[in-house]
């Protein structure tokens, strides 16, 4: 079942002959509980889509439902935007509080929550993303893979249906990016919440369970990972890379060898390696 329905969309930040036109009557569609990646070369519309969806920006054709509420109605905007929470690439922009768990709070109390449901909700929630430990901290001392956790906190706090990480990876150390992939997919797989993930890096694209890349206003491929990384020289054309495993095993296919293509993981292509060598 689709939770989020794109149809005819299209969007201009400027009308008229001089418009820079970002979408051309697309259509899309994410199922509920899904895991998907957006990929797409600067100036391609990736944060646009995001804040599209949320309905921070409105399509000038088309429309957009998420759980059957229209981006396009006012009076369904704010359940709307509780249902589909959003992660910023920069998480200072997206802290609140000078405490953690304050800051992770002030989406329930804004809510009218009761004082005993605040304080269940924002302990389940730091747990969520394993910063139970940092409650009383204040949010300016933390790393910037930390803030980005209590961000995720404090959306997981609304208690949305949809989170779309807009670039939340793109200002953290391999360690912190890698830590926060592994978050997205534990709210997907243990939570059943549908997952959006706008990223640039391939590897992170690869654990999602669709990829989507946009370009020109639409979206020129769409698949599982393993479809779309099959297909390097089209990616290649619009300036993207492949994960880098499958760089170095298209490249051994290139050489003559005789391996899969699209292959995704480390361990994927030791075994096949392994089973090449042995005959």
């Amino acid at each position: 079942m689709a939770y989020i329905e794109i149809k005819g969309l299209s969007f201009s930040y400027e009308e008229g002959e001089d418009g820079v036109r970002i979408f051309d009557n697309l259509d899309l569609s994410f199922e509920e509980g899904s895991y998907t990646a957006v990929l797409g070369r600067n100036g391609s519309g990736k944060s646009t889509l995001a804040k599209l969806i949320c309905g921070i920006l409105q399509p000038i054709h088309g429309s957009i439902t998420v759980g059957g509420l229209s981006t396009a109605d006012e009076d369904e905007l704010y359940e709307l935007r509780r249902n589909c929470g959003m992660i910023f690439q920069n998480p200072d922009n997206q802290l609140v509080a000078s405490v953690v768990e304050e800051d992770v709070a002030f989406a329930p109390e804004n809510l009218g929550m009761e004082p005993l449901l605040i304080r269940k909700t924002v302990d389940e929630c730091l747990a969520a993303v394993d910063m139970t430990d940092y409650a009383k901290h204040a949010t300016y001392k933390l790393s910037g893979g930390q803030k980005q956790r209590v961000a995720i906190a404090g959306v997981l706090a609304m208690m949305p249906k949809c989170i779309i990480f807009d670039e939340a990876t793109a200002m953290l150390d391999p360690l912190g990016r890698r830590d926060i992939t592994e978050r997205m997919k534990a709210l997907n797989k243990e939570k059943g919440m549908t997952v959006i993930n706008i990223t640039h890096y391939m590897n992170e694209a690869a654990e999602a369970d669709r990829v989507i890349v946009l370009d020109g206003g639409k979206a020129i491929m769409d698949g599982t990972p393993k479809e779309v990384f099959s297909h390097g020289d089209k990616l290649r054309a619009v300036k993207l890379d492949t994960p880098q495993i499958t760089e170095l095993c298209d490249e051994l296919i290139n050489l003559g060898y005789n391996l899969p293509k699209g292959v995704l993981h480390t361990m994927e292509a030791a075994e096949a390696i392994e089973k090449l060598a042995k005959g």
